[in-house]
Order: structure tokens, then sequence, then C-alpha cells
């Protein structure tokens, strides 16, 4: 279908009919801009008007959308020209709108992971002596941060006959860290240093008493931790922070 044809077909008859362009708005129950936009070719009328429009301007459907009058000789032709119009017209707006369908999928996932998934990704907490405390006594290990309470804590224990090795990562959620003004941790350090501090992250975990301790703080990825052989775990424990340890029970009966 052409605009334009139609559009100056639509003027042309309603001259015929020595119609205004209000006139035939008022009749049409449209703006006058609209039929202006149509007369000039830059929209096409609503499907739903076509009937009026052509009642008002008494012509056909198929003349409306030829953009001229039809005689028996062509007006087939002129039907089947007009159907495979509309057919084209109405793949390329199914094309059009599954787009914008896919776009508006993709654009609700987009938003749904922004709200729910976003905010709870995770930053590591680097070790500091004066916030970061741990405690080996009788059968408890306690592990402390001070001064902060919005940490995530995770750990692994690796042990053989005689020896237990802890191994604890700190983070922090996105929300947390906007909230937390995470950047003011030196600032809380300085003011906490040496000091109890009157709120902050506690955990307490039962250890076996005749085992020597170890715990240590990496930024390790714990999976990573679990999987070394013998020579990367000591690699990796060189390049983690001994926090505290213990010696075993039965060590420290040979000692005394």
């Amino acid at each position: 279908m052409n605009q334009e044809k139609i559009g100056k077909f639509i003027k042309e008859c309603r001259k015929k009919k020595k119609l205004t362009q209000e006139e035939l708005a008022s009749k049409l129950e449209v703006t006058d801009k609209a039929i202006s936009k149509w007369e000039n070719g830059r929209c096409l009328p609503d499907v739903s008007l076509f009937e009026k429009i052509c009642r008002e301007l008494d012509i056909s459907v198929n003349e409306l959308l030829s953009g001229e009058s039809l005689n028996e000789k062509n007006y087939q032709a002129k039907t089947e020209e007009v159907a495979m119009s509309l057919a084209d017209k109405i793949k390329q707006n199914k094309r059009k709108y599954v787009k914008i369908i896919i776009f508006l999928i993709l654009l609700f996932f987009l938003i749904t992971i922004l709200v729910n998934i976003v905010p709870y990704l995770e930053f590591d907490v680097p070790y500091d002596s004066r916030m970061m405390k741990c405690q080996v006594e009788n059968e408890k290990l306690t592990f402390e941060i001070l001064g902060l309470s919005v940490i995530n804590e995770h750990h692994i224990i690796l042990e053989n006959d005689t020896e237990q090795l802890y191994f604890f990562t700190t983070q922090i959620n996105l929300k947390n860290k906007r909230r937390s003004h995470f950047e003011s941790w030196d600032s809380m350090a300085k003011l906490i240093d040496g000091k109890n501090a009157s709120f902050g992250y506690y955990h307490k975990l039962d250890i076996d008493p005749n085992k020597s301790i170890k715990v240590y703080h990496t930024d390790i990825s714990l999976n990573k931790i679990k999987k070394a052989n013998e020579k990367e775990l000591e690699k990796i424990i060189k390049r983690s922070n001994l926090m505290c340890e213990r010696k075993s029970y039965e060590k420290n009966i040979n000692d005394n």
C-alpha cells in the first residue's frame, strides 16, 4: 500500500464531496490533524475507520486501499494487489511485534537480574589484623570481625590425623557495601584498634581438642583450596594470613 497515493485519493474524494478537513473529521469523530496526516501521506487511517471513511466519501474499501477509483476491468486485479499488499504488511508488522516482544522479554530478565542478583554480588574483604581476630580455647574456635556486622564469612576445614587447617574468606554484598560505607574500613580499624567493639560479626566453631589448629584468612577460592594438592596447598598457605594457632593436646602435655 502506498500511503502517499492513498492520502491524495482521500483528499481528492473529500473535495469532490465538498467537505473541509474539519467537516470530515467531525463526521469520522477524529481531529482535523488526523485528516491532514492521512492526506499528506504521513500515516494511514486506523483499520477501524475504513468503513466510515468509505461511507462518507462514497468509495469502496478496495478503492481506498488502492488509492484510486476502480472500474470493472481493473477491480479484480486491484483486489488481488491490495490483498497481497495487506498480507505483506501483516508479515512486516508480525516481525516487528516479535522483535518488540523479544526485546521486552530480554529487558524483563535484565531488570530481574539487576534487582535480584546484582545487589547480592560479593566483594572480597581483605584481611586486617586490627579488626579480624580469632581465638582457640578448649574445644571452641572463635572468629570475629570487630565493628562490621554485614560480612559474609565462608570457611573450609582440611585435616589429617594430627592437624586441622581452617581457611576463612570474608565478603560483603554490593548492597551492604553501599550502606556500610565500606570505603571507611581503615578509619574504623584505627578507631577500634586495641579496643573492644560494641558490635561486629562473631562465629564460634567446635574443634577437635586433640589436634593442632591453624587458622588462616585467605582471598583464594575455597573450592581451589579444597582441590589443591600438597604443593599447591603450601603455596596457598604462604599467600594466606595466619590468624591464630594451637598445638595439639598431646604436644601441650609433652611440652609441659
